[in-house]
């Protein structure tokens, strides 16, 4: 009798079915076994929060899968259970969701030092050389990480009318100019189509890289596009959702993706110490004036302040908040998609910025004229709450509670500011794009369930750098050109986060 003969791909099969029928047999035991430990009878126990019963191995992952935006079942499960606090398992990982404004402000605020950790995943190990406490975003809370953050806050944060801020607003001038110049190049050539976000990102990412680095780069530098498309690939992938995540026997099916991700940040670091740094480390003998963030690193570095931070450390904040530029440059080119489909929202945007113009005579606009913008400004908002881009969940770092319900330590908190932005229990046409609503009395106002950074001691680094290059980019746009449809261009905005593919939108830009 001939010898069987299977393929691998029959034998990873095999494999994979048996190591699911342990793992569904280790679930139910797991499920039987009582717990442990002694109970201190005097002291009341929390109740645990309602919610489904996990199946095994995928937890409660298949309900979510049924939703187009995942944040989506959160609402509906608050309904079905009578609870804002729900409970989940996501494959192995203990979960909790949190809905409404209170309940959600107690994990940011209240007992934000009770849920500052960030989830384990293998996936953000693997994007940062091996462990994710490398990264600002993805890292538990530390005195590294502190301090890192404040040596950063003062030129994320620059206040208005210092030299920070000054600096700031001229670079971003600066780059803006050459965006309408290489827009108009585009524009004049074949059919006018342009594809926006490559010229977009760069100009974002000159900003950023000049700002913070002293350094910036001309469009044809064909290594810094390089280093723009390998930062927009790695903000695409940290984006997306991976069931691996939750099952991290999974992840062997990720490697060859894992491996160009991998890839991607090598080729961003070699940039980044062979282009930006250049000899800035090697060449330190004594305290230097901290003129930009480089400056800052390498002092603290070098000196051996406390907390004591690695050169590679280091270097991973850098690349952080350099990589910042591709989360602006995806959210502006969904900007400008919105604003193709709503061309009344346009022009009255470009009759605000007409005005301002006519008194000041700017030819660009700045930082400067956000006060008399309102309306201009607010469309980002309102861009930001459509697109809803969900907090970075975060993890209890102790046994812990939230409305009253019991929070084991270690459970992955989901915070669902979907709900806040698309209730129709808080915004009037949630699924409008209507501006005019962040606008009152003429000045921008914001409703304090409008919470699109997060908050607390986890809130978002970049935000404010969001906000003015935003700003300044779109009304300066605006101010230049009237942006127009691309024949049989379908501009549907993705939802549920920023990212956008590398091939996305194309726009006409007409010269005003």
């Amino acid at each position: 009798m001939p010898a069987l003969a299977f393929s691998t791909t029959t034998y990873f099969l095999i494999t994979i079915t048996m190591v699911a029928v342990i793992l569904v047999f280790l679930d139910y035991l797991r499920s039987r076994k009582p717990v442990k430990g002694i109970v201190d009878m005097e002291t009341p126990l929390l109740p645990e929060p309602p919610g489904p019963k996990p199946w095994p191995i995928l937890g409660s992952l298949h309900i979510l899968g049924r939703y187009d935006v995942p944040y989506k079942a959160f609402a509906d499960l608050a309904r079905i259970y009578d609870s804002q606090i729900i409970k989940l398992r996501m494959g192995s990982v203990p979960c909790v969701v949190v809905n409404g404004l209170e309940n959600i402000k107690e994990v940011l605020i209240a007992k934000g030092a009770q849920y500052d950790s960030r989830p384990n995943f293998a996936r953000y190990h693997q994007l940062f050389c091996g462990d994710k406490e490398n990264s600002l975003a993805f890292c538990d809370w530390s005195e590294v990480q502190k301090s890192r953050r404040e040596t950063l806050r003062a030129h994320t944060f620059p206040r208005a009318f210092t030299a920070k801020y000054d600096q700031l607003n001229s670079i971003i001038g600066q780059e803006v100019e050459c965006l309408v110049k290489y827009l108009n190049i585009e524009s004049s050539r074949g059919s006018g189509a342009v594809a926006a976000k490559p010229l977009i990102l760069h100009t974002c990412a000159n900003i950023f890289t000049n700002y913070f680095c002293s350094k910036r780069f001309d469009l044809d530098h064909s290594e810094f596009r390089g280093m723009i498309e390998n930062f927009d690939k790695v903000f695409y992938e940290v984006n997306q959702g991976y069931a691996a995540d939750f099952m991290p026997f999974l992840m062997p099916l990720h490697q060859r993706n894992m491996a160009r991700m991998a890839n991607w940040s090598h080729k961003i670091r070699h940039f980044v110490e062979s282009k930006v740094i250049e000899d800035r480390l090697e060449s330190w003998t004594d305290f230097v004036p901290e003129n930009d963030y480089v400056d800052c690193l390498v002092n603290h570095v070098r000196s051996f302040a406390e907390p004591k931070m690695s050169w590679d450390t280091a270097l991973f904040a850098l690349e952080d908040i350099v990589g910042g530029h591709s989360a602006v440059g995806n959210l502006l080119v969904k900007v400008l998609g919105y604003l193709v489909a709503n061309p009344q929202v346009q022009l009255r945007a470009q009759a605000e910025i007409d005005a301002v113009a006519a008194v000041d005579g700017c030819q660009s606009v700045g930082l400067e004229h956000r006060g008399s913008m309102p309306y201009t400004e607010s469309i980002v908002l309102e861009a930001i709450r459509l697109i809803t881009s969900p907090i970075v969940p975060h993890v209890a770092n102790q046994e812990s509670s939230v409305a009253g319900y019991r929070v084991e330590k270690g459970s992955l908190i989901f915070l669902n500011n979907y709900d806040l932005n698309m209730s129709p229990e808080l915004w009037s046409e949630p699924t409008e794009f209507k501006p005019e609503r962040f606008v009152v009395s003429g000045r921008i106002c914001k409703p304090e369930h409008f919470l699109p950074f997060g908050g607390g001691r986890r809130s978002c680094m970049g935000y404010k750098m969001v906000q003015y290059l935003s700003f300044s980019i779109l009304a300066t746009v605006l101010k230049n050109f009237t942006i127009l449809p691309v024949a049989g261009e379908l501009y549907k905005v993705p939802i549920g986060n920023l990212a956008l593919p590398e091939n996305s939108f194309s726009f006409r830009f007409q010269r005003r």
